[in-house]
């Protein structure tokens, strides 16, 4: 799983870009088990992101999300 540094100094297109590689993951991996509505959902939220405001909302839910999944499956799902 892509982890996304909010601190780096990338330009909004590169943070969207970056926003829309992971939310393929988490959609990937929303379908692989089922019935992860929140993962499809966030994953929804991280594609549509368009203002500098939902990017941010998106980034900051995305690395939440991230803190709920186990350390061995972020790194096979990249």
């Amino acid at each position: 799983m892509m982890e996304i540094n909010t601190k780096s100094p990338a330009s909004f297109g590169q943070r969207c870009r970056i926003l829309n590689i992971a939310a393929q993951a988490v959609r990937r991996r929303a379908i692989r088990g089922g019935d992860d509505l929140e993962g499809w959902r966030l994953s929804r939220l991280m594609r549509d992101a368009e203002t500098d405001t939902q990017v941010n909302l998106a980034e900051r839910e995305y690395d939440v999300w991230l803190q709920t999944i186990p350390i061995r499956e972020r790194h096979t799902l990249a």
